[in-house]
C-alpha cells in the first residue's frame, strides 16, 4: 500500500539524492500516527478517575506530540533540505518518544490508552533511528 507520504515524496520534483524513500515516508507516517495517539492519550488520561496521577504522562504525551507533528513537518520539506537539521530532529524526536513509551509503559496495565500510546511511541523511535542510520 503507498501512503500518502510516500506519494508525495515520489512526485517530488527534485532529486532526494542517496535518501531512502521508503525509510523516509515511513518515518513521516509514523511521526504523524504518533502525535495523534500521544494526544488521544494524554485526552484520555484527563478522563480518567485517577487523572492527577496522570500529570507526568499527560505532559509527556503532550510533548511527544509536538515534538512529532514538528518532526514530520520537518521532514516532508525537501527543498533546501539540511542534514544537520534533519539529524537534530530525528534525534529529540528518537529520545522523546523513548521517554514518553517508557513513561506510558508505567501506566500500562491499568489503562489500554497507555499501552497502545507506548506502543505507538516505540514504532515512532524504531522508524526515527532507521532514518538516521541511513543519513550516515
Amino acid at each position: 500500500m503507498t501512503t500518502a507520504a510516500r506519494s508525495m515524496l515520489d512526485s517530488y520534483p527534485a532529486d532526494l539524492g542517496a535518501l531512502d524513500r521508503d525509510a523516509l515516508a515511513a518515518c513521516i507516517e509514523a511521526c504523524v500516527s504518533c502525535s495523534q495517539t500521544c494526544t488521544a492519550c494524554a485526552d484520555a488520561c484527563l478522563a480518567e478517575d485517577t487523572v492527577a496521577e496522570l500529570t507526568k504522562c499527560i505532559r509527556t504525551d503532550l510533548d511527544c506530540a509536538d515534538v512529532c507533528a514538528a518532526t514530520a513537518a520537518v521532514l516532508s520539506r525537501r527543498t533546501g533540505y539540511d542534514a544537520t537539521v534533519t539529524r537534530v530532529v530525528l534525534q529529540a524526536c528518537a529520545a522523546i518518544c523513548k521517554a514518553c513509551a517508557d513513561e506510558c509503559d508505567g501506566h500500562a496495565e491499568m489503562h489500554e490508552h497507555c499501552r497502545v500510546c507506548a506502543e505507538a511511541c516505540r514504532r515512532c523511535e524504531q522508524a526515527c533511528n532507521a532514518l538516521l542510520a541511513g543519513l550516515g
